[in-house]
């Protein structure tokens, strides 16, 4: 992604609209933003991101899986950032997120509980990743 992103001047972005899903992450205490799929989309390497999401109000950081969450038994590709440090109603809005940086790559979890854990190391690097963000690559652009 950081490659990616240093020779195109821009982070890869995409945007959809806000969708009803499980809310299995609303009872996990890590709600997320089901993104409406478009099927002529690129796919994305599946796996979980630190991204930034543009919002109305801002830029919040965004740990985002791309997959099939084969810990739920998952059948099809959903993109799904959990927004941190946001609580507001998205339902019906289009967000647009940029992907900073690939984490780790999807994968089966034993248990709810060990998926929860694995997702707050995810935001502890995403929140280290965008603390650290070098002057060099701040210079690339959200594209909005």
């Amino acid at each position: 992604m950081e490659q990616a992103a240093h020779f195109l001047g821009h982070y890869h972005m995409m945007s959809g609209q806000v969708v009803t899903g499980r809310k299995l992450g609303r009872t996990l205490g890590i709600p997320t933003a089901n993104l409406e799929q478009k099927d002529e989309l690129v796919q994305l390497r599946h796996g979980v991101y630190a991204c930034r999401v543009h919002l109305e109000d801002g830029y919040y950081e965004a740990v985002t899986n791309v997959g099939k969450r084969p810990t739920v038994n998952g059948h099809h590709v959903t993109i799904e950032p959990w927004i941190l440090d946001y609580d507001g109603d998205l339902y019906g809005k289009t967000l647009r997120i940029s992907f900073y940086k690939f984490l780790r790559p999807e994968q089966k979890f034993a248990s709810l509980e060990e998926l929860k854990r694995a997702i707050y190391r995810d935001e502890a690097q995403t929140r280290d990743y965008f603390c650290n963000l070098s002057p060099n690559k701040s210079k690339i652009v959200d594209v909005i």
